[in-house]
């Protein structure tokens, strides 16, 4: 980053392609540039490529660089860069990054804001893996791994064994277990009194991801009437190590991305009693029928205090405007939600950030 002034920032990109005839920047959203040669690079010499940009100063994206190797015009100029027409190449260069996207692929990750303890990534240099475990759960339950800050830990200095713990429930774990260090997030943001000692739940999607997320019944019901009421009843763990939830709905918090956003709504739909607030970034919504989620929510909300938080990208066309509609309407029943447009696309590269500042928010106020 060479400056910042205000909303913008100056952010410079430089690659290694000492083959190549044509480079650009491939950003998360970024997809159809204009003019179409926005995103290239220019040649700097010494197969160097180099390109600045003014960017907003709440930029956070998951990035790569295409080459082109051939004479003649690069194919992204009217294929576009979702799917540019050449190979993506990581930026090895930059140690933020992650394999959570579709199709697993290695990208590094640019983000202007300083997320702090938040920032995404997995443990760094010196700092203790966080001790994760996993829930007994039967065959036909999904695979769901859990930590919990213990007495000792940093920020625990005073922590009683056992006294409950706030407790979160996050779906895609294996994304944000395995490729996005969200449990050494939430120990870092812990450690630096951020967040206060909290247990999280990590539900993995498996290979029915659209079956399974983003409906009424699949995991949202599991969520609902399965795994938090027996959370709240037996805690994680057991013995000596077991580690107590609150049975408090405002402290009990359900977050998701994309159709894990609306596993999150219906979650809460089905269990306010249980489940008292949600955070739901990129939420797709155009899954159903415009307003079909405010009837079940406000129904919710206006038998149980609820808390909805809904998050959306920039550069995500539509998705913006559906999650502000969707509050305004909650919102005019008396529904306490918000909504909040981040300058991003369909990324975790600032899903995984914002969720935890969203975290630290709600367990911060007072319903």
């Amino acid at each position: 980053m060479l400056a910042r002034d205000g909303d913008t920032a100056l952010v410079r990109f430089r690659h290694a392609a000492r083959a190549a005839r044509a480079v650009a920047l491939q950003a998360n959203g970024w997809w159809r540039p204009e003019p179409r040669e926005a995103c290239d690079l220019l040649p700097t010499g010494d197969g160097w490529w180099e390109g600045t940009f003014e960017v907003p100063a709440d930029w956070r994206a998951t990035y790569g660089y295409v080459e082109h190797l051939e004479d003649g015009e690069p194919p992204w100029w009217e294929a576009g860069l979702k799917s540019p027409g050449a190979a993506v190449v990581s930026d090895l260069s930059n140690p933020r990054r992650h394999r959570a996207g579709r199709g697993g692929a290695l990208r590094a990750v640019v983000s202007v804001p300083d997320d702090g303890p938040f920032a995404l990534g997995t443990t760094r240099d010196g700092e203790p893996s966080p001790l994760l475990h996993t829930l007994d759960t039967t065959a036909q339950e999904p695979l769901t791994r859990w930590w919990a800050s213990r007495p000792g830990d940093p920020g625990c200095e005073d922590l009683d064994p056992s006294a409950p713990l706030p407790l979160l429930v996050v779906t895609d774990g294996l994304q944000h277990v395995d490729q996005l260090g969200t449990p050494a997030g939430l120990r870092r943001g812990v450690a630096s009194g951020a967040l206060p000692p909290l247990a999280a739940v990590f539900v993995e999607s498996g290979p029915r991801r659209e079956e399974v997320l983003g409906v009424p019944g699949g995991q949202a019901r599991w969520i609902a009437e399965t795994l938090v009421p027996r959370l709240q009843e037996h805690g994680l763990g057991d013995g000596r190590t077991r580690v107590a939830v609150v049975e408090d709905a405002a402290r009990t918090i359900v977050a998701g991305s994309s159709f894990g956003a609306l596993t999150a709504l219906f979650a809460l739909a089905r269990a306010p009693q249980r489940i008292g607030a949600a955070i739901a970034q990129s939420t797709s919504l155009w899954r159903y029928a415009p307003g079909a989620l405010a009837g079940p929510l406000g129904r919710a909300g206006g038998e149980h205090p609820v808390r909805l938080r809904l998050h959306a990208g920039r550069f995500e066309e539509t998705m913006a405007q559906q999650a502000h509609d969707l509050v305004e309407t909650l919102r005019a029943d008396g529904i306490d939600a918000s909504s909040a447009v981040h300058s991003g696309g369909h990324d975790w590269a600032w899903w995984q950030p914002t969720m935890l500042h969203e975290l630290a928010s709600l367990l911060a106020e007072r319903p």
